[in-house]
């Protein structure tokens, strides 16, 4: 499947899936991912509220209820989810689990490299280095 801009949330560039990035509308008719409009949404008392980040239209739900069940799914985006889509979504949220933090990885040879990454670990002395 093609994906393209409708397909995807434009707040954090997620595929819309059926697991994760459900896909929910905002009475703006806006629509963007259950996380985001999660991380977006303000509880002040009893009211939840969400300021469009497009239109900048505000929605507001109870906070007694989950956003997840105070905002309708963009159907049409979700009809066009397939099963293919679904099972890679739930593979990437498995990888995104249980990824180990690793944010240098020699690739050259060591023996080409052993000076460049003993300057790389005195700078980055705070930051763990993996091999």
């Amino acid at each position: 499947m093609f994906i393209n801009e409708e397909l995807e949330c434009v707040v954090c560039c997620h595929e819309f899936s059926r697991g994760h990035w459900v896909p929910r509308v905002l009475h703006c008719n806006h629509t963007f991912c259950a996380p985001c409009l999660e991380k977006m949404s303000k509880q002040e008392g009893v009211i939840r509220s969400v300021s469009c980040p497009l239109c900048r239209w505000i929605t507001c739900t109870r906070a007694s209820l989950a956003l997840p069940a105070a905002l309708w799914v963009n159907t049409e985006i979700w009809d066009q989810i397939t099963k293919e889509q679904q099972e890679m979504e739930q593979e990437k949220v498995e990888d995104l689990n249980n990824t180990k933090t690793q944010l240098i990885k020699p690739t050259l040879r060591t023996s080409r490299h052993t000076g460049f990454m003993s300057a790389l670990q005195k700078m980055f002395s705070c930051v763990p280095l993996h091999e």
